[in-house]
């Protein structure tokens, strides 16, 4: 088989045709990257919040971090099926500048410092963090907020989930402050949380409305305010200056198009017959 000389100049063309994208994947790839660029403005509603106190892993005792997909397993995988008494879990909500204006790093601090100290000793509750900096749609899921501690008894389901809430002074709480409330049981006197947001047995959850509600509340904190006076300002242009329609009187044929307007006043002159 013979080369011209016409085909053999032509093949580094032809590599490098085969070497060159199609338009269709330059077309993908520009979007790709438009993509990447407008999703690196929108802030993520569901980052892992890092113990950052190492005293919290100390002999293998660790505290959990809640996160918008692992809470509930996180929580339910502690049950066994055929268990009669149910676990009990203390969870720290806890925030950066925005959701606790930076105030919570004592807590914390006291938190992870007392979870070190539990572990060496029995019957102690199982302890998980809830940033609410990084799982804004969860807390909005549970109508909750920095700083509180939520204790829950978990049983096996269908048992409901008993929830108590402590709220926690920014500048007076300590390890002693944990260590009282679970060496006295003091926070089992106090009353029950059965409010709609409840994120095991409220209206939201059993119905599934939970996670939706999360998102709208953090959308409605994350769109600024002038977006939405915009929206209203367009909405009452348009009502104001689209004209009512007139009904036709009932019997009343409606006017021809094009047919002339009926003349109303005098006639022309001055109105004297000659």
């Amino acid at each position: 088989m013979r080369f011209s000389t016409v085909s053999l100049l032509a093949l580094p063309l032809l590599a490098t045709a085969s070497q060159q994208e199609s338009p269709l994947e330059q077309a993908k790839a520009q979007a790709q990257y438009w993509f990447d660029k407008i999703s690196s403005y929108i802030p993520n509603p569901n980052k892992e919040h890092p113990v950052e106190d190492a005293a919290a892993n100390i002999a293998g005792r660790t505290v959990k971090t809640l996160t918008l997909n692992n809470w509930e397993s996180t929580i339910r995988s502690s049950v066994k099926p055929d268990s009669a008494t149910p676990e009990e879990w203390w969870i720290l909500l806890t925030g950066g500048n925005k959701t606790c204006f930076g105030l919570c790093h004592g807590v914390e601090t006291a938190f992870n410092e007392t979870a070190a100290l539990w572990t060496v000793k029995p019957n102690t509750p199982h302890l998980a963090l809830l940033n609410c900096d990084d799982q804004p749609v969860l807390c909005s899921s549970w109508g909750a907020g920095p700083p509180n501690l939520w204790m829950l008894q978990v049983p096996a389901p269908p048992a409901p989930v008993d929830i108590r809430i402590e709220y926690l002074n920014t500048t007076t709480t300590s390890i002693k402050t944990f260590t009282d409330l679970q060496s006295t049981g003091s926070w089992k006197q106090k009353h029950i949380y059965e409010g709609y947001f409840h994120p095991f047995d409220g209206p939201l959850a059993q119905f599934g409305l939970a996670v939706p509600v999360g998102y709208f509340f953090w959308v409605m904190s994350v769109v600024p305010s002038w977006i939405f006076m915009i929206g209203i300002s367009f909405i009452s242009r348009t009502i104001i200056t689209t004209p009512p329609r007139q009904a036709a009187a009932p019997g009343t044929a409606a006017p021809a198009a094009g047919a002339g307007r009926v003349r109303v006043g005098a006639p022309p002159g001055d109105g004297v017959k000659y």
